[in-house]
């Protein structure tokens, strides 16, 4: 038997209209900046209703899951010598 760690960073974005939250987005990325996504719809008559806007929110979101991914695999990539 062994420890097995694994680090990881996680985003939790909230989709709302007004103040009732209508989907849920999780994004956990690894060390390697390899993102395993999880959504759940709390309100699915809100969110058609609100499609548009909704979207937008989406893309928000994914925008900085992709800033995210970009600063881990950034920090992957600087040479070890510079480091020290």
């Amino acid at each position: 038997m062994a420890l097995e760690t694994i680090k990881t960073t996680r985003l939790v974005g909230n989709l709302k209209i007004g103040d009732e939250t209508v989907k849920q987005y999780t994004v956990d990325v690894n060390e390697e900046g390899v993102s395993t996504i999880y959504e759940s719809m709390y309100n699915s008559e809100l969110y058609a209703k609100n499609r548009t806007e909704m979207r937008k929110q989406e893309k928000e979101f994914s925008d900085k899951r992709y800033e995210l991914e970009d600063a881990i695999l950034a920090e992957l990539e600087v040479p070890e010598t510079a480091e020290q």
